[in-house]
């Protein structure tokens, strides 16, 4: 077939010079860098020239830092507001924190800090000592993603990255001497020791695209190759069963599943893969359950043994019809599941034999509820999390026989916010849930920040966020839209929003800012929205189809050049994301980016004023996708702006720690300032 030539007209055909000396007449030019990417689909990119993979072109660094600088020059006079916001987030109550974990190996207690520090006890009564400083360094970005202690507790394999992509490193040490035994660079950040601890597991990385692809077994100082996944689309990740005493290696793609056992130094196959089937296995004792949607919806089944788990028949435990399974845990007596149905979150207990013995709600309209932690499967307890948009975070014990609290919940305590979940119709009619909180004693008319992600079936659940209270106690509403695409009803509310049904989502997101603004309590005129990444996209797609429905909006690292990411398979994720963006090489699939590609379908519009953030290091969205976004947007839109651009030159996709409130602050104070609010 002829390749076919897009001449991208939006790309190349500049706006009315009127327009750019309006918009942007004190922003440091991005200039044109036109690129033609070939193949069955060609497409001229009027800025694809500033795509540099690796991130040293001293020009490309040079733009970056003066569009950082200009930032920082609009942001300058909402810096006391922006001060103002950190100092309140530090007395804010965060409600019970998370109970600290420690693993309890080789005959002592062991936890790791978040600056790669490890810290040794004997019992729960004995203070912890420091075994291995932290390795953080002074400055820049660091994550510290997995660690693995061997079964006699003398080396220690932690998975780093000092980049922010994601291309992890494994450094093995001696504790007792301090000595680096081993630095395997490029992978992923699973890592475990055999059962015999003479074997170290690593996945590595495929190079550029980051797939985790090949598992590596380090032995007495030599690597060797265990395992290759050869399908493009799939990953390779690795877990240990709640009873230890079996090692999983997973390949899995969106829909798609299958395992080896690792017990004896090979791959074992444990059942084929199918198209569209999903199971994942656990053991404890003898007993053998299976989580897979092998009649449809993630269900919960029994295998005889581990040895017949690929070749006979599953017995049925619990299904998953009209719910969705998101945790299971094993327990010596019980089995516990959590899941959610209609939106809320609930609670099955099954017996040894895996006969339902109890069922209760966890939440109900604006909160959240989960299982935390790993567990102890000897116990009769569960540990469950609970939290909601006006609620702080905390805990408390299940017990398993009766299946009664062992205390009683949080006292209530008078609040100042109010929440609840409401329902809005789509423009297809379909109905979609919105989480709120507002402040109670505030009457006036309020502004509205309106959240939003719908992608991989992420259910965005509603969390209690302290930083959100400032804009609550400033006269917002936070509403979070849970649109297709997400999982907060389901599987099929997911299906439904991905894909070429990626509409659905972007008209849920409208549906419910529209049906917000008609609110007597909300002032239409100040209605903000917000969302990252994947929700980045969700919104910029948003701008494009109702550019004045906005005040202003706050996209973090937004996947906005969705037609360019999945034209090209050597970048991360592409191959392994087709089933939730579609491939470009499927006209139909093709068509649907077409018209939603943010960075493709930006117009003469009056755009709302925008800060926009991206990581140069980024490997989920590259640095360039806001980049080009930014710069195009700026050439077309009639409105005043301003349209802000900030890129971490030392991180990536997820925050630096080191300046995330800062960063959050300074997107807040935008908000406000947009919203006449300065104090």
């Amino acid at each position: 077939m002829h390749a076919l030539l897009i001449l991208a007209s939006l790309l190349t055909t500049p706006a009315p010079a009127s327009v750019h000396e309006v918009t942007q007449a004190a922003a440091p030019l991005i200039p044109e860098r036109p690129q033609l990417h070939k193949g069955e689909i060609a497409r001229l990119d009027a800025y694809g020239g500033w795509r540099d993979d690796s991130r040293r072109s001293p020009e490309l660094l040079a733009l970056l830092r003066e569009q950082n600088r200009w930032t920082e020059q609009q942001l300058a006079g909402q810096q006391p507001l922006a001060a103002k916001l950190q100092t309140e987030w530090q007395h804010r109550e965060r409600g019970e924190p998370m109970p600290v974990e420690w693993l309890s190996q080789a005959g002592s207690q062991w936890r790791m800090s978040a600056d790669g520090s490890l810290w040794q006890r004997n019992d729960e009564q004995a203070e912890p000592r420091q075994r291995l400083a932290p390795r953080q360094s002074g400055d820049g970005y660091y994550e510290l993603a997995a660690w693995s202690l061997h079964p006699n507790g003398r080396l220690l394999a932690l998975a780093e990255d000092s980049r922010g992509d994601r291309d992890y490193r494994i450094t093995l040490l001696d504790l007792a001497s301090g000595e680096t035994l081993a630095t395997l660079p490029h992978r992923a950040s699973d890592l475990l020791w055999s059962l015999d601890g003479k074997t170290l597991y690593t996945v590595a990385n495929e190079r550029n695209t980051l797939r985790p692809w090949q598992l590596w077994a380090w032995r007495d100082g030599k690597e060797t190759m265990v395992h290759q996944e050869a399908d493009a689309a799939w990953l390779l990740s690795l877990y240990r069963t709640t009873d230890k005493r079996h090692l999983i290696l997973q390949s899995n793609n969106h829909d798609s599943s299958e395992q080896y056992l690792l017990d004896y130094g090979k791959a074992t196959l444990i059942k084929a893969r199918q198209p569209g089937v999903e199971y994942y296995l656990d053991t404890l004792a003898e007993r053998v359950l299976i989580k897979s949607n092998r009649d449809g919806e993630l269900g919960l089944y029994q295998a005889a043994s581990l040895t017949e788990a690929g070749s006979q028949p599953w017995q049925p435990l619990w299904s998953g019809r009209d719910r969705s399974l998101e945790k299971w845990r094993l327990f010596r007596d019980h089995t516990v599941l959590q899941y959610r149905k209609d939106g809320d979150d609930w609670l099955d207990v099954l017996d040894a034999d895996g006969k339902l013995s109890h069922s209760l709600p966890l939440t109900e309209g604006a909160g959240t509820a989960w299982i935390q932690g790993s567990q102890d499967p000897e116990s009769k307890r569960v540990l469950i999390r609970r939290q909601g948009m006006a609620e702080a975070p905390h805990q408390r014990w299940l017990d398993l026989d009766s299946g009664t609290w062992l205390t009683g919940d949080k006292p209530t305590q008078a609040s100042p916010y109010q929440s609840e979940r409401r329902w809005v119709q789509s423009k297809d009619g379909v109905r979609v849930p919105v989480s709120l909180v507002w402040r109670k004693d505030i009457s006036q008319p309020k502004a509205l920040l309106l959240y939003g992600y719908g992608a991989y079936g992420t259910p965005m659940r509603p969390y209690y966020q302290s930083q959100v209270l400032s804009l609550l106690d400033r006269g917002f509403v936070y509403a979070i839209a849970h649109v297709r695409g997400g999982g907060m009803l389901g599987e099929a509310w997911y299906l439904d929003g991905r894909g070429q049904q990626k509409q659905h989502s972007v008209d849920d997101f409208l549906a419910v800012a529209d049906s917000l603004a008609r609110d007597p309590a909300i002032d239409p005129a100040r209605l903000f929205a917000m969302g990252g990444s994947a929700g980045g996209l969700l919104v910029a797609a948003a701008l494009n189809q109702a550019p004045t429905r906005f005040a202003g909006a706050v996209l973090q690292v937004p996947f906005v050049d969705m037609l360019g990411t999945m034209m090209d398979p050597e970048l991360p994720l592409t191959r392994q994301e087709y089933a939730e963006w579609g491939n470009p090489a499927n006209a139909a699939d093709y068509a649907a980016m077409r018209r939603l590609s943010p960075y493709d379908n930006l117009h003469t519009a009056p755009y709302p004023p925008l800060y926009v953030t991206a990581g140069l290091h980024d490997s989920q969205v590259p640095y360039w996708e806001p980049l080009k976004w930014i710069a195009r947007l700026r050439a077309h839109s009639t409105g005043k702006g301003p349209y802000l651009l900030r890129t971490e030159l030392d991180g990536g996709h997820l925050a630096n720690p080191r300046t995330a409130q800062l960063r959050a602050a300074q997107e807040y104070a935008f908000l406000l300032t947009l919203a006449g609010v300065n104090h």
